[in-house]
């Protein structure tokens, strides 16, 4: 075989083209991995509520020069989260971000079980999700997932490990009391309903807010307000509801209220409140159930409408989350939730970590539906304005 200079010349050129764009490639994904982190650095050195836990010089050099690959990004804002020792203010990977994007449409691939705040316990299951058909149920504490433990898991990692390609099949344990029980899903793309209600007889309607994540939460709500407007006493369901928009629940306060603050929203730079527009769509009586689930924006509407005498409060002391979040998507697609403030009720409460200590403190599921009809038929025709028992 002849090996001339042209063939030599060849083979080198192509060499030193590969190495070349191979550099080039490398070169840009460690640019690219910087501007993420930076980005997220950035966000928080400008957003984040509780600057006391912020140490901007350190988060910028600590990690210089070990950021080469998007990977490498993702791990140390991870780090950097971890270190500010706020619950809250947490990191999303692509996948995750599109997931909370496709709750928001009310839409998501998985197997239709919500889960607490604070741990991996299942709260409410989805009607006729693959959960309920496995039976699943609330109280249900996940111990495994496809044989990785959630020991040490953030509710929204095991969330993460739930989700994941439609028809794709997944091993969960769950302890119920004294057993481990195991159970294999096939997760599917769940539409879930956010809004339903149903009449309790005695012109007594009963509506159920499951979630303020969706877009269009509160639109929904109108509508399903439009059709009870002949029932003369309400009940809006709250339980198990973890919260989501902060313009949901202002935006469904303002269906009740002809005036008066609905909430404050405190940064470390200004306040801002917020005030009914004068638009009342329902003006009977009110109770609102809630429990030790109940939180974030659910608890903004349960303060605005109770401080504002528009209703009465039934069920269990709430989970207590006062701070508030925004979304701030990365170049890659991933985002934060950044802890922003702190939301204080009409009166200027804070609630945060203490919760809203109900009007009447009743435990028992079934008994709070009781109690609430009880207080609706006694006010029946009577005077709104008295019906906060404080």
């Amino acid at each position: 075989m002849k090996f001339n200079l042209f063939t030599f010349l060849f083979v080198f050129l192509f060499s030193y083209s590969c190495l070349f764009n191979h550099k080039v490639s490398a070169d840009f994904e460690t640019t690219f991995a910087n501007e993420i982190y930076n980005t997220a650095l950035k966000a928080i050195n400008e957003k984040f509520f509780f600057k006391s836990n912020l140490n901007t010089e350190k988060w910028e050099t600590r990690f210089k020069d070990k950021i080469v690959t998007v990977g490498d990004a993702h791990k140390y804002i991870s780090k950097l989260v971890k270190g500010l020792n706020d619950p809250y203010t947490r990191f999303l990977s692509c996948e995750e971000f599109k997931d909370e994007q496709d709750i928001m449409k009310s839409s998501f691939v998985g197997v239709g079980v919500k889960l607490a705040l604070n741990k991996p316990q299942i709260i409410d299951v989805i009607p006729n999700s693959p959960a309920d058909r496995g039976g699943i149920k609330p109280n249900d504490y996940i111990s495994r997932i496809n044989n990785k433990s959630t020991f040490g898991l953030t509710p929204s990692q095991v969330a993460g490990l739930l989700r994941g390609e439609k028809d794709t099949i997944l091993q969960i344990k769950v302890k119920r009391e004294n057993q481990t029980i195991s159970k294999i899903l096939k997760r599917e793309e769940l539409n879930f309903k956010v809004i339903s209600s149903k009449s309790l007889g005695n012109s007594i309607a009963l509506v159920k807010i499951d979630s303020f994540i969706p877009e269009n939460t509160s639109k929904l709500f109108r509508e399903e307000l439009t059709k009870l407007m002949s029932a003369n006493g309400l009940i809006i369901d709250l339980r198990n509801n973890s919260g989501g928009l902060l313009k949901n629940a202002v935006e469904i306060a303002d269906m009740f209220l002809s005036e008066g603050k609905i909430v404050s929203t405190t940064s470390y730079i200004e306040k801002k409140n917020q005030y009914a527009n004068s638009n009342v769509l329902y003006n009977s009586p009110v109770v609102i159930l809630v429990n030790e689930n109940t939180a974030s924006a659910s608890e903004i509407l349960t303060s605005a409408l109770r401080e504002n005498n528009k209703a009465i409060v039934i069920g269990k002391r709430t989970f207590g989350k006062g701070l508030v979040q925004e979304i701030v998507k990365l170049p890659d697609d991933s985002a934060l939730h950044v802890t922003i403030g702190a939301y204080l009720t009409p009166s200027g409460k804070n609630i945060n970590k203490s919760g809203i200590t109900p009007d009447e403190v009743v435990n028992n599921n079934e008994d709070q539906i009781q109690v609430a009809k009880k207080i609706l038929i006694y006010y029946k025709n009577k005077d709104i304005s008295r019906i906060a028992l404080r």
